[in-house]
């Protein structure tokens, strides 16, 4: 799946990596074998950051055009993306108004991440019980030491066990995308057993690759 989508971004000449094409002009007629040998090359844990990239992008990617926070975020992950296949990226990466945007937007605050992290938890054990999606939560969590740093419990609930409350830890862009990255695997793993679970995110409210309210709005807790 992973190969297929950046195979098939090269071949439409897609602005995501259009400039990779250009990279590998000089060999044109074997730029998929050139690319696939890439992927082939990479360690364990680097072809599983491609994966999962690849996977919030496609998330991503489903997001409207005018959506720049969506936009920037995108452009980050194909940053990633770039520096793992390692081919250098063009002297411009984004549009100026991306890079305003990007400035311009204020800092997550840890405990607005949990609270997300939480609710799509609860909305998941609803259909598939406690257990079964603190598993999932593990199973899915990246392998970085940021990461390591939340606690899920058996009821499926995660906290925080950094030096100080959540409520004092402004999150950076690596590690809002790390934590996206997260809850994009944990989806994915939800949604092979309830194929309509994205829906039910959408009908709380809640986003399945984005720890920001869309459009401003806040989640709202289904109680039901």
């Amino acid at each position: 799946m992973t190969r297929h989508y950046i195979l098939r971004l090269l071949n439409q000449g897609s602005d995501p990596l259009a400039w990779l094409e250009q990279n590998l002009e000089k060999a044109a007629q074997h730029r998929e074998q050139d690319i696939l040998a890439r992927l082939e090359s990479l360690a364990p844990a680097e072809l599983a950051a491609v994966e999962m990239i690849v996977r919030l992008h496609r998330s991503l990617s489903g997001t409207a055009a005018e959506n720049l926070d969506a936009s920037v975020q995108r452009k980050s992950l194909e940053q990633k993306l770039f520096h793992i296949l390692g081919v250098t990226p063009p002297t411009e990466v984004a549009p100026s108004e991306m890079i305003a945007a990007s400035a311009a937007q204020a800092p997550l605050q840890l405990a607005q991440v949990l609270e997300h992290l939480n609710r799509v938890s609860k909305v998941a054990q609803k259909y598939l019980g406690s257990r079964i999606v603190a598993n999932y939560w593990r199973a899915s969590r990246p392998p970085s030491s940021w990461c390591a740093d939340f606690l899920v419990s058996d009821d499926g609930s995660i906290t925080y066990q950094g030096a100080l409350p959540p409520q004092q830890v402004l999150v950076n862009s690596s590690q809002q995308q790390q934590l996206e990255m997260w809850l994009v695997s944990f989806v994915d793993q939800c949604c092979r057993i309830l194929p309509l679970f994205k829906h039910n995110l959408q009908k709380a409210r809640l986003s399945d690759s984005s720890l920001r309210s869309e459009s401003g709005t806040t989640a709202v807790s289904d109680k039901r």
